[in-house]
């Protein structure tokens, strides 16, 4: 067999055990292993637990911030419009 393979099968070991092959490569993967003896003696230990793999950290609450200055002045600028549009429907004219 070549080592190409070999590496290929030994790759596939984990998703094995978990059960996560489609059938025919679980058939493959079953074939070979009842060839195998390190791919079984492999599969037979257990899989080392990385205890420096970071885990999920729930995000930071945001802090409400007070709007910046383009909101400021844009909502003065609509609030000045609406001001010059009434007082033109009333006929009020400055």
């Amino acid at each position: 067999m070549h080592e190409v393979d070999h590496a290929e099968f030994r790759a596939m070991l984990n998703s094995y055990s978990a059960g996560g092959l489609d059938d025919v490569e679980w058939l493959v993967m079953r074939t070979h292993l009842a060839e195998c003896e390190l791919c079984r003696d492999e599969l037979g230990r257990p899989e080392p637990v990385n205890r420096a793999a970071p885990r999920r950290i729930p995000p930071a609450p945001r802090r409400r911030e007070r709007p910046g200055w383009p909101v400021v002045v844009g909502a003065s600028a609509v609030a000045a419009l609406i001001a010059f549009g009434v007082g033109y429907a009333l006929g009020i004219t400055g």
